[in-house]
């Protein structure tokens, strides 16, 4: 048996979009008859934003803001928190303010997570299109790198992880996505886990998880780069089942 876990965005959905339906469509078929979970920096509404309910129901578990909530068909199975330095929110102010970004900012740039906190120097009330800016200009100027260099020589019990394409997560060490791989281990001690994440290189705030899951046996990572990856993936193995 395989336990199937997958990262949100730009892995089940686009960046901060909805599933798209011809994908849900196939998918929600193939959760009918699998166990599985979602593993995702967001929280539980944006979640709900980005895929149905029905679809959600499916899951074994949705794993929230970094693994620190846990959801099973809209009931609240556990819940870990955190209260950020004053030191630390004046950083992220002033990080903002010296930003050398040319275009417009946005609202939301410190969203206060359960136990953790999501830093975006544009702001995440911002446009698709101006996310779609910021990370094209954001991949030419690593600003957001420079940026977790930074915290992370200042705040050596955070971790700082790239999330989405335009935001920082920012975790207690020991509080991030990779605490999802040993409670998973603790449910599931003999099965397969599979993993997929669109970042699970160093830096992706798919990373911990996955180098989590490797330290374990019986695991399988897949780097992916979109839904419809991740159908391949998964239509191939039914395939190889029948």
């Amino acid at each position: 048996m395989t336990i199937y876990v997958f990262d949100m965005d730009g892995t089940l959905t686009p960046p901060r979009k909805p599933m798209e339906a011809d994908f849900a469509t196939r998918f929600s078929s193939w959760l009918a008859e699998n166990t599985a979970f979602i593993a995702t920096g967001s929280d539980i509404s944006k979640v709900k934003e980005q895929v149905s309910e029905p679809i959600l129901d499916k899951f074994s578990g949705v794993y929230c803001a970094m693994g620190n909530d846990l959801w099973h068909q809209g009931a609240f199975l556990y819940h870990k928190d955190f209260t950020p330095e004053p030191e630390l929110l004046a950083d992220l102010e002033m990080l903002r303010q010296n930003s050398q970004y040319p275009y417009t900012f946005y609202p939301n740039y410190i969203e206060k997570r359960t136990g953790m906190l999501n830093f975006s120097i544009l702001g995440r009330d911002c446009p698709y299109e101006e996310r779609e800016r910021y990370n094209q200009w954001d991949s030419q100027n690593q600003e957001r790198l420079k940026v977790s260099q930074y915290l992370s020589s200042r705040y050596p019990q955070y971790d700082f992880v790239l999330g989405g394409s335009i935001s920082i997560d920012i975790v207690k060490k020991g509080c991030g996505k990779g605490q999802i791989a040993e409670h998973l281990r603790q449910s599931y001690p003999q099965e397969t886990i599979m993993f997929f994440g669109d970042k699970i290189f160093k830096g992706g705030n798919d990373y911990e998880l996955a180098q989590a899951l490797r330290q374990l046996s019986n695991t399988v990572v897949v780097q992916v780069d979109g839904p419809e990856h991740v159908w391949s993936i998964l239509s191939n193995k039914v395939a190889q089942a029948a």
